[in-house]
């Protein structure tokens, strides 16, 4: 029986598969991830690791096979030994063992298992099609500052008419006083034209005064009647994030699992009815993932192992 490939459907859907017996595979989401030593954008995929410590059955591999395999729930559950029983011999025999599309197995020095997931295999349901792409280095050459050229200031040169009467030497005393007429004449002019520019803006700033007040006239308005009140329902955040206690095949039991942990402080409730038939009971749930994934981690560091995260909803 090919065990290897349910265990692979399950990761597509589940957060943690759990082979009883064996130990739990777990997936952690991964962000798409650029490596700038290969130039290489790699998807956002599921992270695959391996916990030897969780091995109590939870039922969901059991009753998947049983529905696939058209098996009893029994029945799953002796070829499920049968396929651990099967890793063990492989491991003891040839050191390791590849099981298809999730990963490969080894034992080290001290027995213990040694795991390597398949790389090649995304099992982020939303990144399927994606594939890594490779990017192109781009050289960027620098450019030379443009320099701009001075402007060169052109100088006219003013000829001086010297003054000088026919029989006096007082042609020295009319350069005189045509220079002084002259900056006079300039002092004035400059003078007039400082009041000029100052008049002119006065007239400018006057006119856009005058603008804006009749522009704002013009807008305003009186509101006789006041606008009517608008009620928005926004409708509650679903809590679609579950840290998950266990699955119980009978109510009676989930409702015992519930009270039980209500008395330790968790808030504590059934969720609903997988598609197997379990009663499944979760710690707490929360709208957003990294929430519920750091709440799974403190529960796994307080003894919680078999602690794993659901995502979505089920049929009450």
């Amino acid at each position: 029986m090919q065990i290897a490939t349910y265990i692979s459907d399950l990761l597509y859907r589940h957060e943690c598969v759990v082979v009883p017996g064996f130990g739990a595979f777990i997936s952690r989401r991964v962000p798409a991830q650029h490596f700038a030593s290969s130039h290489t954008i790699y998807p956002p995929k599921k992270g695959l690791s391996f916990n030897a410590q969780i091995q109590q059955n939870d039922g969901l591999l059991a009753n998947y096979i049983a529905s696939v395999a058209n098996l009893t729930y029994d029945e799953s559950i002796q070829e499920i030994r049968n396929y651990v029983r099967f890793l063990d011999q492989e491991m003891d025999r040839n050191g390791s063992i590849t099981i298809h599309k999730v990963g490969r197995f080894s034992r080290n020095e001290e027995k213990a298992l040694q795991f390597t997931p398949m790389y090649l295999v995304n099992y982020l349901p939303e990144a399927f099609g994606l594939t890594s792409h490779e990017t192109f280095a781009i050289d960027r050459l620098p450019v030379a500052p443009v320099t701009v050229a001075e402007e060169e200031m052109v100088v006219e040169e003013v000829s001086v008419v010297e003054l000088e009467t026919a029989k006096t030497n007082s042609g020295s005393w009319i350069r005189y006083a045509a220079a002084g007429v002259i900056l006079l004449g300039l002092g004035l002019g400059f003078k007039g034209y400082q009041t000029q520019v100052k008049t002119d803006a006065l007239a400018v700033e006057q006119l856009s005064t005058d603008k804006v007040n009749s522009t704002i006239e013009s807008a305003s308005f009186l509101i006789n009647e006041p606008l009517p009140t608008i009620s928005i329902d926004v409708a509650p955040l679903t809590k679609n994030f579950h840290v998950v206690a266990g699955a119980f095949r009978d109510p009676a039991n989930a409702d015992k699992r519930v009270a039980q942990l209500k008395r330790k402080g968790f808030d504590a409730k059934r969720i609903g009815v997988n598609s197997y038939g379990l009663h499944n009971v979760a710690f707490s749930s929360f709208v957003d993932r990294d929430d519920a994934t750091n709440e799974l981690n403190k529960l796994r560091a307080l003894g919680f192992d078999k602690a794993w995260l659901f995502t979505g909803s089920l049929p009450k």
